[in-house]
């Protein structure tokens, strides 16, 4: 999939700029049956994401049951919501939501009269795997866990996301298993780090960037096997022992004066041009084990794949973010996965799913166009059964009708998606604020922060340096955050967790610290600009007017080892 010869360049319909068509796109397009899109590929990823709500969650009532459930939901949406064992059991019927096509009307709107009658699973969780953690969301395998989405097979982990396979982890982003870790960012098999990127194997560290193997080190980078290293200086054991604890980074002061030195050197020392790791004819960020695949980001084993995020174990894939897992042909899709085929302009279909097109919230299903909540169908249009014959004549009239009204080709338009935008991981690639959502046509929705039966509301500069001089009362007050002023709370197993590791408690909101562990992880735009050491021409997250050094990896490689 990496591009070949231009053969078509077109204006996109949304944001006016100009984009390229290959003519390996096209066979993928003819390959696929489907029109060449209208829109580039940034608005047409931007688009894809806002389909992903992972962590914003709600207290609302399942609408069968009448239970408190925690949903990605809030109550006063139009469709029902149902808590996920009950959307999963036999206590409805899908099939009763089904409508005939009217060919006189657009295709869209009678999608959507459709998505906003049929019942949506009230959390995407595996369920029957998850112990003592309901305020979870895309995840599975999962035990004491709080605020944690995008996850599996975790314990005791809270306010975390895109982590997998780990134990006591708190404010961790992509990171895979990790034990004991705090504020880490894309780590893998560390224990005891703490403030932490893009490091492998270390342990009892702080502060530390690009680092493998290393113990016992504080503000480091592209280090390899190093113990008792300060800002990459060497010193004894007894002088690194005298000069951590001069730094007092168990104190509120103490880190966030780290905090800034740290950084100071980081931007001083080469930077890595892309995070990416055996490849093969491919091009991205942050993408691993992957061959022919072409603009892909957070991504893992792909092949032949093209403007993909989010994904892994995917093959012959164009325009697909979240989640992958065994998923083959898969063509503007989002939050679909485990063994899915086939699928074109689909939404949050899960789990053995092939041939579906525009379909949403689908499970186990096949050969099925336009349809909301299906599990294990076939032969299904607007939720209606028909036979193989009769699914095929009127899905090819469908398929002329869109065309005809400019629809087909296209995803699923703006207006049909249930979250607004600061709602979903759309925010962690391409954060707006409310008026530029706004003028590119999404929504909005601001945070509700009542805090009910708090004892006192603490200002979080009030709050004390050290954890051994706060209360246990804590519990009962609500801590305003210090940059975007919203209240939060700290939870019993949260406390706990920090007076165990002789952490401060935190001044930030639990948003604001997610997003400022997003803003630390490189981007998801690639430029051109020249190595700092030998010259040559790379393709790099770095804007070229930035003034880090950037090296291409072979003179990276030579530096760090």
């Amino acid at each position: 999939m990496i591009p070949d010869s231009i053969a078509v360049q077109k204006t996109c319909k949304q944001c006016g700029s100009s984009f390229e068509i290959t003519n390996d796109d096209l066979k993928y397009y003819k390959n696929m049956l489907v029109l060449p899109p209208q829109s580039c590929p940034e608005c047409r990823f931007m688009r894809r994401l806002n389909e992903r709500n992972a962590r914003t969650l709600y207290k609302r009532t399942c609408d069968l049951t009448g239970r408190e459930i925690i949903s990605p939901y809030h109550q006063n949406h139009l469709f029902p919501v149902y808590a996920a064992d009950v959307w999963w059991s036999d206590q409805w019927d899908e099939l009763a939501y089904g409508r005939d096509f009217d060919s006189s009307r657009p295709f869209f709107d009678q999608y959507r009269e459709l998505l906003n009658v049929v019942p949506h699973q009230g959390t995407f969780v595996i369920t029957g795997t998850m112990q003592n953690s309901e305020y979870t969301n895309c995840a599975g395998y999962c035990k004491n866990c709080y605020m944690i989405a995008e996850a599996d097979h975790d314990e005791d982990c809270y306010y975390s996301n895109r982590i997998f396979h780990n134990a006591t982890l708190v404010d961790c982003s992509n990171c895979y298993e990790c034990e004991l870790c705090y504020e880490a960012i894309n780590c893998i098999k560390c224990f005891n780090v703490r403030f932490s990127e893009y490091c492998q194997t270390c342990r009892d560290s702080f502060f530390l960037r690009n680092c493998i193997g290393c113990k016992h080190c504080i503000g480091c980078m592209n280090q390899r096997q190093k113990q008792y290293v300060l800002f990459n200086e060497q010193l004894t054991k007894k002088e690194y022992e005298q000069r951590l604890a001069s730094l007092q980074l168990n104190t509120t002061p103490g880190i966030a004066a780290m905090r800034q030195k740290a950084d100071a050197f980081f931007r001083s020392q080469p930077q890595r041009s892309l995070q990416n790791e055996h490849n093969v004819h491919s091009t991205g960020n942050h993408l691993y084990d992957s061959k022919n695949s072409y603009e892909c980001y957070d991504c893992k084993d792909l092949e032949d794949c093209k403007w993909c995020a989010k994904v892994f174990s995917v093959r012959s894939s164009v325009d697909y973010t979240s989640w992958g897992d065994t998923a083959e042909l898969m063509y503007q899709c989002a939050a679909c996965g485990d063994h899915s085929y086939g699928l074109k302009f689909c939404t949050t279909c899960t789990t053995n799913n092939s041939n579906l097109e525009y379909c949403g919230h689908c499970t186990g299903s096949k050969n099925s166009f336009g349809c909301v909540g299906l599990r294990k169908k076939e032969h299904c249009i607007l939720n209606k059964q028909f036979t193989k014959k009769e699914y095929e004549e009127l899905k090819t009239r469908i398929i002329g009708h869109m065309k005809k009204t400019g629809e087909y080709g296209e995803y699923f338009p703006k207006e049909l998606c249930p979250y607004a935008y600061n709602e979903t991981i759309a925010m962690e690639y391409f954060p707006l604020t409310e008026e530029e959502a706004a003028a590119k046509g999404y929504t909005w929705r601001r945070p509700n922060d009542d805090m009910p039966g708090v004892a006192k509301t603490v200002p979080a500069a009030r709050l004390p340096q050290t954890i051994a001089k706060v209360p246990d009362d804590i519990l009962n007050w609500a801590v305003t955050c210090e940059e975007s002023k919203r209240p939060f709370r700290i939870v019993q197993q949260e406390l706990a967790y920090y007076r165990q590791q002789d952490l401060p408690i935190p001044h930030l909101h639990p948003d604001i610290r997610h997003n400022r562990r997003q803003s630390r992880r490189e981007g998801v735009r690639l430029y051109e600009r020249t190595c700092n050491k030998c010259g040559k021409d790379i393709q790099t997250t770095y804007a070229p007017d930035r003034p880090e050094k950037v090296y291409c990896e072979e003179c990276y490689l030579k530096e760090v080892y």
